[in-house]
């Protein structure tokens, strides 16, 4: 029997960096034709392979190249839909990923696009575009979500008009990722770097809201623990931090930088903890599941993290971590719940080992009656 031919549809810093496109890609794969249909931040056109064995195309925007950055993203997604859409004229599913993709659920034959959506569709809340919305509702095969509390909150704001075109994928970590022993490229000169002490793992300190300067500046100052972070940090964040423990920070804190997914495992698998925080008041941080959360939990690492619910029920039911009162703006705050994850550590870190390997992404994450 002919394979079905799935068109992947994303607009991507990289897609070895991507884990949610690679879990995804790998699954639709076993059952399907997939290419993926990309524009990469840098704006290369390109052709190539993706390291998990995908086929890829990206697409050189002239309106990224003359507009402003972060401005103008309707003509932005209109001129990469009409770059795209010859290419997947004869694909039997589209799968397109987030809000910036809205136009291939809009136009798309009925029934025949799943619109992924990473975060909570912010732009369709505005009373003169929330029509839109619905139309794109009813078109689409089905609208994924990243968990049921982004669902709830669209539903409660009147948003979502047909509930049952709606369900959700938690990011789990798959297997693949676990069992990786794909080493990163500074790997040794981290581990000289390390000296076989004790360290706290970060990742996705790239914007404010997720208060990289509280919680560097509070495990500098209640521990001697040594500080991994893996990708990007604020920039303006980081000078703060350079300017107050000045020389304290090359012995403490080693940058990795961007990696590719499989190679964070070398960095996360031996870490004492980790620490997972946003800003409370935005809708998308605030019901926001980090993939780097699961990753931790499925290495038996405990996770201290603000007061988000769709994070902290996961705390309070397990009780592998701890779960703040407040989101992460109060650094004596995180200060007390770095103290009391050390004070009672064996405790943590004995309910995190039994969490182990149990919240996984599997093949039967993506429901097959998606794609028939």
């Amino acid at each position: 029997m002919k394979k079905p031919k799935i068109a992947v549809i994303v607009r991507s810093l990289g897609l070895e960096y991507d884990d949610r496109v690679r879990k995804e890609c790998i699954t639709l794969a076993k059952v399907a034709d997939v290419t993926l249909f990309v524009s990469f931040e840098n704006n290369y056109e390109e052709e190539g392979e993706t390291s998990y064995g995908i086929p890829y195309k990206s697409f050189h925007l002239k309106t990224r190249e003359k507009l402003k950055s972060g401005k103008f993203l309707f003509i932005k997604a209109l001129e990469f839909y009409f770059r795209v859409r010859n290419h997947i004229k004869d694909f039997d599913l589209i799968w397109a990923h987030e809000e910036y993709s809205f136009l291939f659920p809009l136009v798309s034959k009925e029934n025949t696009c799943i619109w992924d959506l990473h975060e909570i569709p912010l732009w369709f809340e505005k009373p003169l575009i929330s029509w839109l919305f619905n139309i794109i509702e009813k078109r689409s095969k089905i609208i994924i979500h990243a968990n049921q509390h982004r669902i709830n909150y669209l539903m409660k704001n009147k948003i979502v008009k047909y509930k049952h075109k709606h369900a959700f994928i938690r990011n789990y970590p798959d297997k693949t990722f676990l069992e990786s022993k794909s080493i990163p490229e500074n790997y040794n000169y981290f581990i000289n770097w390390l000296n076989n002490e004790h360290y706290v793992y970060l990742q996705g300190l790239f914007i404010p809201g997720r208060y990289p300067y509280n919680i560097i500046s509070a495990l500098l100052e209640t521990t001697s623990l040594k500080i991994v972070i893996v990708g990007k940090i604020d920039s303006n964040e980081l000078r703060l931090l350079k300017n107050k423990y000045g020389q304290l920070m090359a012995p403490r804190v080693f940058f990795a930088g961007m990696i590719n997914q499989l190679d964070i495992p070398q960095y996360l698998k031996n870490a004492m903890f980790s620490i997972v925080l946003y800003d409370y008041s935005i809708p998308n941080n605030r019901y926001c599941e980090a993939n780097r959360f699961y990753q931790a939990i499925n290495f038996g690492i405990p996770v201290i993290v603000g007061s988000n619910e769709s994070m902290a029920d996961f705390i309070k039911a397990y009780k592998f971590g701890i779960a703040l009162e407040k989101d992460g703006r109060d650094i004596e705050e995180i200060s007390h719940a770095i103290t009391r994850m050390l004070d009672n550590y064996n405790y943590y870190s004995n309910n995190a080992e039994y969490c182990k390997n149990k919240l996984l992404w599997s093949d039967d994450t993506i429901k097959q009656e998606w794609l028939t």
